[in-house]
């Protein structure tokens, strides 16, 4: 699955900013209060919807595919 370069961005951004967040729950935790703050080039969640970032229950697998694919992404990298 090709990804929306912002959202692969946004998601690196939050994993970054939280190590801490080891499951998928506290890394949605993060997501949402990044999109809250807009800490993320001033996006908020309608702005990271439109990347491909939805928080909705209805695109929850999709999120959390997006998420394990920038994970190995960055497993990758180090």
């Amino acid at each position: 699955m090709m990804s929306n370069r912002i959202a692969v961005e946004f998601v690196r951004h939050v994993l970054q900013s939280n190590p801490h967040a080891d499951n998928f729950g506290d890394i949605y935790d993060a997501m949402s209060r990044a999109a809250c703050s807009r800490s993320f080039y001033n996006l908020g969640h309608e702005e990271l919807a439109q990347a491909g970032v939805s928080f909705s229950l209805l695109a929850i697998n999709n999120l959390e595919r997006l998420v394990t694919d920038v994970q190995h992404s960055m497993q990758k990298d180090n």
